[in-house]
Parts: structure tokens; sequence; C-alpha cells
């Protein structure tokens, strides 16, 4: 049976740069594969690789409770920080802004209980993800150094931005804003790590995390909103790409890795991301909701490790290059044939449209409300 490499299941990535349009920030999830480190956007081949089936466990209906986090001295080699166990997540910290550590304590937690039930139910990991948020770019840079060595100069070109490998996203101070977004973003990355038995494919993965990035917190209060639609800066991206007529071709969107778009400058990567964040809504809820089953079918058979058998017994799936391609470098059309439609050309057509709608009729009050922006 062919099975896909549990060690690519966020992504199978070795470099990645997503890029905020407003704030220019960039993340980098990595999955380690053997030796080398792997990211949401500069991406390695995987191998496709077979392993044991794991018990998937069942989401109660029930409410995820939220503990009260214990806390307790953290040190790493030169490291001296906290380190607090909130159950669902584990965060290590050198952050120096008392307020902004107590939000992120409060933060974590709530977007781990988003992850489980924003699109499909799903099971909380079996080893919950660590998260290491530093005070300043120097120590995440210096950890970087430590830890990855090998790796850490194609880090260092990052400007502000972080990065996640075996279910560990690391991060650093980025304001009271930022430092959420990216988190929830990168933490996406570590979920599905340490969660998913195979790996979504890298249009799909890097949407959902875009997804993830909108939430709100009102004033005074320890409670958080997460408002997909909710996002200035992927909306602000994908109106103004299709206002200079710079979108990707959904085929290009599909078929290449994020860097790739690089090559075109920076502006051609910021416009990846937003079409990806565009294209989850599209699954989402777009078409009256014509590909909301599919959407939930190819979660779950990530999650329970079942995307590879049913691409190879697939009448629909492509031909087997398309397959191929899926299985070895989670790109490609494969995935959309099978779980989607297995008329490409009228999936593009379609969510061609649903862009267009909702940068040439959508409306900022909508999206400053976390309202789909086209009524």
């Amino acid at each position: 049976m062919h099975r896909l490499s549990r060690s690519t299941s966020a992504c199978t990535l070795a470099l990645c740069v997503c890029a905020l349009a407003a704030l220019g920030w960039a993340t980098a999830c990595a999955s380690k594969p053997v030796a080398a480190p792997s990211a949401t956007t500069l991406q390695v081949p995987a191998s496709a690789t077979a392993k044991t089936a794991r018990t998937v466990v069942a989401v109660p209906d029930r409410p995820v409770t939220r503990l009260a986090p214990i806390a307790k001295p953290w040190e790493w080699k030169t490291f001296h920080g906290e380190e607090y166990d909130l159950g669902s997540a584990m965060l290590r910290s050198t952050l120096r802004d008392p307020m902004l550590r107590d939000r992120v304590i409060d933060f974590l937690p709530q977007m781990m209980a988003n992850y489980r039930t924003a699109l499909v139910p799903l099971a909380a990991p079996r080893d919950a993800p660590v998260f290491y948020i530093f005070g300043t770019r120097n120590e995440w840079m210096s950890f970087t150094r430590l830890r990855i060595p090998n790796e850490a100069a194609t880090y260092e070109k990052i400007g502000r931005g972080g990065y996640t490998i075996e279910g560990e996203s690391v991060l650093y101070d980025l304001g009271r804003f930022d430092t959420f977004t990216i988190a929830a973003h990168e933490g996406w990355h570590a979920f599905t790590q340490a969660n998913f038995e195979q790996p979504l494919p890298v249009w799909l993965e890097e949407g959902i995390a875009c997804f993830m990035e909108g939430s709100r917190r009102l004033r005074g209060e320890s409670n958080v909103e997460f408002m997909p639609w909710r996002n200035f800066e992927r909306y602000s991206e994908l109106r103004d790409a299709q206002a200079r007529e710079r979108l990707i071709p959904f085929e290009s969107l599909i078929a290449e890795y994020p860097q790739s778009f690089l090559e075109n400058g920076r502006s051609a990567l910021l416009t990846y991301y937003a079409q990806v964040w565009a294209l989850v809504h599209f699954l989402n809820e777009g078409m009256e909701g014509k590909y909301r089953a599919g959407l939930e079918r190819v979660l779950a058979h990530a999650r329970d490790g079942e995307i590879a058998q049913t691409l190879a017994q697939s009448r629909h799936s492509g031909n087997r290059g398309e397959r191929r391609q899926m299985l070895a470098r989670q790109l490609g059309p494969a995935v959309i044939r099978e779980y989607f439609n297995p008329d490409l050309a009228q999936f593009a057509r379609e969510y061609d449209a649903y862009v267009l709608e909702l940068c040439t009729k959508g409306s900022w009050e909508r999206v400053f409300r976390g309202d789909r922006p086209s009524s």
C-alpha cells in the first residue's frame, strides 16, 4: 500500500518564506525527514515510505477546557527562561514583555482548540506541540544556530518571522499583534506535524495556515475570537493582485512550491499566500458549499493516513504522473480531481470567478467585522 512519509506531515519543506503584505514578516515551517529541516515555503521532495497505522481518538462534543498553566524555569545551553505547560501546548519563553507573555499564555490553548473545530472535528495531537517564543530576534537566531547549524544561515535571511520543525514552532516577539498572527500560522503546521499521518498538498496546507491567522481579542478580555475572513493583509494582497492583473494562474498555484514565486519578486510570493487563503475559503463555503464535503474528507484522510491509498485506487485522481507528483512532492491536481472535481478546468473557472467576486464586490467593512467580503 502506498503511504506518504509522516516526517513530512505538515510540509516536506526545506525553507519557507511566508510574508504578510503590509508587515513583511516571513514564516518557515519545517519537518525533519532525517537530517534536513523543512519549511512551509521552500520545499524539497519527500519520498513515500510505509508506516504503521495508529488509532484515531474521537473528538468529544464538549468544549475543550483551558487548564491553568504550570510554570517552571526553563534552561537549554545558554538560554534561560520559563516553561509553561498549557495542556494542549507547551510554551518555552524568554519574552520580556509581561503583558505579551500573559496574552500568549491565553492565546495558545484557544488557538489549539480552534484548529480542532475550525474546519472539521480533529483529535488533539498525542504530543502537545512546543512553542519557543524568544524575547529578541538575536536570541531566536542564536537558538537556531545551535539547534540546526547547517540550515541557520538560510533562516537568517528571513526578515520578520519564524519556522516550525518536528511539531515545534520557533518564533520571537514581533509585537502585540504580529506575534499572534504568525503563531496562528505556524501553529497549524505544528498541529499537523504532530497529528496527521500523511501530509496535505502544499497549497492546501499553506492555505489552511493562512485561514487560521485571522482573530480578534476584545479589549480587557482574555478570550480570542477566531475570524478567518478578518485578515487584512491577505485580502489586501488579493485585491491588489487582481486589480493589477497579477494573479497566479490556477494550474501554477497548485503545481509549484511557494519559493518558486520568489523568482518574480516578493510580491508574487505574497500573492501566492493570498490566493491559497482564498482557495481554502472557496472550498469551505464557495458555490453554496459544493466542495465542503470534499474538504472534510481530505482532512480526515490526512489525519488517518488514507490519502495515498485513496489516490492509488481512484479513477478520478488523474494520470500516474499527477498521482506521483502528489505522493512524492505534495503538489499538483491529483487531490483536487479525487476530492473535489475530476474536471480541473471547471474547478479552476469556479475558483477564478469566486476570487473575482471577492475582489470586485468586496467590502473592507465586512472584512473588519470578520464577514465574507462579498455578501
